[in-house]
């Protein structure tokens, strides 16, 4: 089968489409990057295309145009990046905001494997869609009782799952270019075979500005996954500032954010060739306070190679490390300590309760037949186990009926987040690059604001969609 590998990094205004995709085309669209993020992380390709499909109305709705979020994510935990408001359960929820069709892709994975709540799915299999669906309700990812019937479904009608089992998109196939950017910058990701000689033959400079442009060493190579700039990257970034995790260095910073890895260094005040340590801030955008120094990691013999079972952003693996690599193994589970029984204090929801302990708040209603979460009160004791074999009886997963046509048209429109769209304003903006951010007209926004003229200020909430 012909694969054509589209990776989509569009940006924000280059994501609305003129007419709307349909669920075959969104498939053929985003297939292969399923499939590269199911290597990459261990979410099955069927998953992440049936939530996809589901989530942004196959890449219509307004979050997925407006923020390229294609997976419904909201705001939380230690997000840091962009954001956009939308009504959603409530009126302006945050949802994240991503500069590309891939950030999302690769987030969404990253999202399911770095929480306890979906760590039991990377132990099913990656063939193993109904128990992925079932999975994925049981820890809450919707709130909508059907959630997995709609996906089950979904997977069943268009056959995903016969890429859960499929190896990495090949090579010598054409690339497709959809006006890819990062921070304004052209950019291409790279397939498997692909070199930074093809690389610039298919794109018409030598071989010497690729490697400068994406500060690559004389004989150091690119491997598939890798973000290759086809222009000079920016001065400064989009971000103002960027949180080190672990396993990241400042070529992996520089590539993602599309900012000179010198100007980095100068921004920082490090030496080239320092790396600093997990936690440390790196400026983006205007110069560090000479007296802030940024603590630096120590290189030793073990410098950059990946750890057992830790996951790493593709683009932080060291060079040397083979790109075809099997499904990473399922997350390291993190130990704790669970009580027999939980004593409720003042504020405690059983969502608090479960998050504490890392339990189902499904598994706690099982374990308290009795319990009425709205009505908890301070004192009152939660069993958090089993009290012995029969005195609670686990439910058993429930079938999973088909559903028709109209059933998963019905059940998606409550799904999908199509509610009107806000921006809140920040430091920079202007009413000219809102307009241009939203595709939108200054007539528009005074019509949905009720405003006669438009003065932006500072915080000020800015309706940009119907």
């Amino acid at each position: 089968m012909r694969y054509t590998i589209i990776l989509a990094v569009l940006g924000l205004v280059q994501s609305v489409f003129a007419q709307k995709q349909t669920p075959q085309e969104y498939i053929e669209l985003y297939k292969d990057l399923s499939i590269i993020e199911m290597h990459r992380s261990g979410v099955p390709a069927s998953i992440t295309l049936a939530q996809g499909i589901l989530e942004s109305n196959s890449g219509n709705s307004r979050l997925a145009k407006f923020a390229n979020n294609h997976f419904g994510i909201k705001c939380k935990g230690e997000w840091t990046g962009n954001v956009i408001y939308a009504n959603d359960d409530a009126p302006d929820e945050c949802f994240r905001a991503y500069e590309s069709v891939l950030l999302s892709y690769q987030d969404h994975s990253n999202f399911l494997r770095k929480s306890w709540r979906y760590q039991p799915l990377f132990e099913l299999k990656t063939t193993d869609y109904q128990g992925w669906c079932q999975g994925l309700q049981k820890a809450g990812y919707a709130t909508n009782p059907q959630y997995d019937a709609i996906l089950i479904s979904l997977i069943e009608r268009y056959k995903l799952n016969q890429y859960d089992d499929a190896s990495m998109p090949g090579t010598g196939f054409p690339f497709i270019t959809l006006g890819e950017t990062i921070n304004g910058v052209p950019v291409k990701i790279a397939k498997p075979g692909e070199t930074v000689s093809t690389i610039a033959e298919d794109n018409y400079v030598r071989d010497k500005h690729i490697r400068k442009w994406n500060d690559l060493e004389d004989g150091e190579q690119i491997k598939a996954g890798d973000i290759v700039y086809l222009k000079p990257k920016r001065r400064s970034g989009s971000e103002e500032k960027h949180i080190v995790a672990k396993g990241e260095d400042m070529h992996y910073i520089s590539q993602k954010y599309g900012v000179k890895l010198k100007q980095l260094y100068r921004k920082n005040h490090m030496e080239t060739g320092e790396e600093p340590k997990a936690g440390e801030v790196i400026y983006m955008q205007k110069k560090r306070d000479s007296d802030d120094e940024i603590e630096t990691a120590k290189k030793d013999p073990m410098w950059g190679k990946e750890e057992k079972d830790v996951f790493v952003n593709p683009n932080s693996i060291p060079k040397k490390t083979d790109p075809n690599t099997k499904i990473p193994a399922a997350p390291e589970k993190i130990d704790i300590k669970i009580p027999e029984f939980h004593l409720v204090e003042k504020g405690d929801n059983i969502y608090r309760i479960a998050e504490k302990y890392h339990i189902f708040e499904e598994d706690i209603l099982d374990w308290n037949p009795d319990l009425n979460p709205n009505t908890m009160r301070v004192g009152q004791r939660i069993n958090l186990k089993k009290l012995d074999n029969n005195t609670v009886k686990s439910t058993p997963p429930k079938p999973v009926e088909s559903l028709s046509d109209e059933e998963v048209k019905k059940i998606s429109a409550k799904i999908t987040v199509n509610g009107a769209v806000f921006h809140h304003v920040v430091k920079g903006d202007t009413l000219y690059n809102i307009c241009k951010r939203y595709n939108v007209t200054e007539e528009q926004l005074k019509k949905w604001n009720k405003l006669d003229t438009i003065n932006i200020q500072l915080g000020q909430k800015l309706q940009v969609s119907e």
